[in-house]
């Protein structure tokens, strides 16, 4: 998939220029979607954009997965007129976001009394600080529900802490603390019911996203092994040979698990039932968790394949690879395999049954 890693057309690059993410106008205003939050241009169209992006640069994915999740997030639960604002946002270049994470001691909380609504508390890991212009953040309510608020970066004044962000890869992310503290909002500024975060299955099924930008960090590690190879007339070596071609399996593995999650999320817009939302959780727990091993496995393929004088800059694999492992470590590994272990006896289970029903059918 040569295209993941091509530059944007010369004709794209004034359009790539008016967003703070450099992206080109086609993949930028993908965050574009319907009133259910479901992307004008398809979930194909998606998953190509997120592991182009991927591809490029994983601090830049970071932000890109985040600025499609917020828009997708106001266009689901927003109203009629802050869907409206949202779009004109997207088409002005300003850059939506999602931060969600924070200490349990120093929660971000929101007061609301009468006509007054503020915020106190701090955002960690608030990727695009800088950057992102139109953050959706997580905010927990009195009676410990969660409001998602829309926070026009602007209009506010925060206080941003770098110090605690000296990570192992993604540095360009500029995933800082946030503090909010004293930040006022409108009534127009909280977005959707409390609790409208957590459903499902957009909460677990939206794991696909950076399982997607993941992938496209897997295929440009093949691509400039091969080409690193190549290069010293190694690509003759058997076991070079052999090495490449599991990363290329694993790839391939990779896209064929993030096609199925894009067809179950196509499948689940188009009829939104509980059989649906069920199948979108089970194949994007699935596909993350297949992502995730073939990157770890490509990772050591990767770097026995080039060795030392790989990682010397300015060969790209020590940031390629340092950048990969941190974006792998997401939220909840291990429930989502939990999810999947259930699932497994429950189908075993219904395979079992059938056996037995057709060996049945085939005595009498």
């Amino acid at each position: 998939m040569r295209e993941l890693l091509s530059s944007p057309p010369d004709g794209r690059r004034q359009a790539a220029a008016d967003n703070a993410l450099g992206l080109e106008e086609s993949l930028f205003t993908l965050a574009c979607s319907d009133a259910r939050g479901v992307p004008l241009a398809g979930r194909a169209a998606e998953l190509v954009a997120l592991r182009v992006v991927g591809a490029r640069d994983l601090s830049l994915a970071r932000l890109y997965e985040g600025h499609l999740n917020g828009a997708q997030l106001v266009a689901r639960h927003g109203t009629a007129e802050q869907r409206a604002r949202s779009l004109a946002d997207i088409g002005a270049g300003r850059v939506f976001g999602v931060w969600n994470t924070q200490e349990a001691d120093d929660p971000l909380r929101i007061s609301i009394r009468g006509d007054g609504i503020t915020l106190d508390g701090a955002k960690t890991w608030a990727s695009g600080a800088g950057t992102i212009t139109r953050p959706v953040v997580t905010a927990l309510r009195a009676d410990g529900t969660t409001q998602l608020c829309l926070i026009p970066i602007e209009r506010v004044a925060t206080a941003v802490d770098r110090s605690g962000w000296r990570p192992h890869g993604m540095q360009r992310s500029d995933s800082f603390r946030i503090a909010f503290d004293g930040v006022e909002l409108r009534a127009d500024d909280l977005i959707g019911a409390p609790g409208a975060y957590d459903r499902q299955p957009w909460f677990w099924g939206g794991a696909w996203r950076f399982a997607a930008a993941q992938s496209g960090a897997v295929e440009r590690l093949f691509v400039e092994t091969a080409a690193y190879l190549r290069a010293r007339g190694r690509d003759g070596d058997t076991f070079q040979r052999a090495r490449l071609a599991e990363m290329r399996m694993g790839l391939h593995c990779a896209v064929h698990w993030l096609r199925a999650a894009a067809a179950a999320w196509s499948d689940f817009d188009t009829a939104e039932t509980a059989a649906g939302a069920a199948r979108v959780i089970d194949v994007v727990d699935m596909a993350r968790t297949s992502v995730e091993t073939i990157a770890v496995d490509t990772i050591a393929r990767v770097l026995r394949s080039v060795g030392a004088s790989g990682l010397i800059e300015p060969q790209p694999f020590g940031p390629l690879v340092r950048d990969l492992e941190m974006y792998l470590r997401q939220p909840a590994p291990d429930a989502a395999v939990v999810r999947i272990g259930i699932a497994a006896f429950a189908e075993a289970q219904a395979l079992h049954k059938a056996m037995v029903a057709s060996s049945t059918d085939c005595d009498g």
